[in-house]
């Protein structure tokens, strides 16, 4: 995770920077998140997988909430 820098984490609530462009897709690798489980929001606005985060963007990784 050498590209990224954690700034927030609250309890399955993580907030990070990245060093360096990619897609969501790849970022979500990097972390080995599955994407079905993650929404992930770029600079405050959802994206989907095939997004570019540019460098200096904030990341969120949100986890998905299933109710019955």
């Amino acid at each position: 995770m050498q590209n990224l820098q954690e700034i927030t984490s609250t309890g399955s609530l993580k907030t990070y920077k990245v060093k360096t462009a990619r897609t969501v897709s790849d970022l979500l690798k990097e972390l080995k998140l599955e994407t079905k489980f993650f929404a992930i929001l770029v600079n405050g606005k959802r994206v989907s997988l095939e997004n570019m985060i540019e460098e200096g963007s904030e990341i969120t990784i949100l986890p998905k909430i299933a109710g019955g």
